[in-house]
């Protein structure tokens, strides 16, 4: 009998699974578009330009300091190769804003306010928190304290990123990316 009814049931379980991926594979799925983000009212700390299909301001995405602390925030504490004893970052993760601007960069650059430039490559931005980050131990950072944004690495969570290319990629006074 209890043989009976597990058969029994087990049949009409997959019967139902069958229906529910028979009606499935016949609907018409309407992918939810997202919308670009608004243009900044306040003066711009980040222009993204390149490989993104969400632009805000002619075919770039520019962003101001309330832009930026409108996304999900992400904070962590790690060393860091210029700094002695633990840091903690705020700010906002790349694979979130990567999403909002509808971008999937294989690399990009990042261009500071001294010129320097970086390709940043081979970083998996959607299992690591890499953050532009807009504060340092809880203060908003100036450019004199190598600000108001940076890429920021979780070293210390992550020891496999703590390489030569990361701490490279770690661009601070961070004006532009061009994503490729």
């Amino acid at each position: 009998m209890r043989r009976a009814i597990f058969l029994l049931f087990s049949t009409r379980a997959r019967r139902s699974a069958a229906l529910i991926l028979l009606i499935l594979s016949h609907s018409v799925v309407t992918p939810v578009m997202a919308e670009a983000l608004p243009a900044p009212q306040g003066p711009v700390l980040l222009k993204i330009t390149g490989n993104l299909s969400l632009p805000n301001v002619g075919d770039a995405v520019h962003l101001d300091k309330e832009m930026l602390e409108a996304f999900p925030v992400e904070t962590f504490t790690t060393h860091t190769p210029w700094a002695e004893g633990p840091q903690t970052f705020t700010g906002v993760r790349l694979s979130d804003l990567f999403d909002a601007i509808g971008a999937e960069p294989e690399s990009f650059v990042a261009v500071g306010l001294d010129d320097y430039k970086f390709t940043v490559t081979d970083v998996d931005t959607d299992k690591y928190p890499v953050i532009v980050a807009y504060k340092h131990n809880g203060d908003y950072m100036s450019v004199r304290r190598l600000g108001p944004l940076r890429i920021l690495f979780p070293f210390d969570d992550y020891p496999e990123l703590l390489t030569h290319k990361n701490e490279s990629s770690s661009v601070w006074q961070l004006l532009e990316m061009e994503l490729r």
